[in-house]
């Protein structure tokens, strides 16, 4: 999570550290915890994240995160999402 990088030993040695979300809608979501057998609160947990993050995206990192939609996308989409995020920092 987002908040456990500066408990990073090797935090110091980072210049910055930048953030993608992959997202997808809350149904999906609760779909795939529950695949995963997560416990119905932590399932409820994360989607109350989830809609944080949307919310603050833009105002809690710097640069803005990002926001990859994983609902429907095609698994090779997504991929090609992240590598041209990446790219654009090299």
């Amino acid at each position: 999570m987002t908040w456990d990088i500066e408990k990073c030993v090797d935090y110091p040695y980072f210049k910055h550290v930048y953030y993608l979300n992959l997202h997808c809608n809350d149904e999906t979501r609760e779909k795939r915890l529950r695949e995963r057998n997560w416990p119905e609160e932590m399932i409820q947990d994360y989607k109350e994240f989830a809609k944080w993050l949307i919310d603050n995206a833009d105002k809690e990192y710097s640069p803005q995160m990002p926001i990859v939609d994983t609902t429907i996308a095609d698994v090779a989409d997504v991929a090609a999402q992240i590598k041209e995020w990446v790219l654009q920092y090299t």
